[in-house]
């Protein structure tokens, strides 16, 4: 299983938080909910830029 999150799990989150934080009655634990769904969300882009980065970067060449 990769570790590295599919694009679309990642606005996937934003798009639940913003839906928990505007859907009725607003309640302390849907606030809850919506920052916990931003923190993995921004977690996700922060793991997607890791590994575009990763790839980008020239490999270590080991000596002869």
């Amino acid at each position: 299983m990769s570790k590295i999150p599919h694009p679309f799990q990642v606005v996937a989150f934003f798009l639940l938080a913003v839906n928990f934080a505007l859907w009725q009655p607003f309640v302390w634990w849907r606030a809850g909910a919506a920052v916990l769904m931003l923190g993995f969300g921004c977690y996700g882009v922060y793991v997607l830029r890791r590994d575009k980065r990763r790839e980008s970067s020239p490999e270590p060449r080991e000596p002869d």
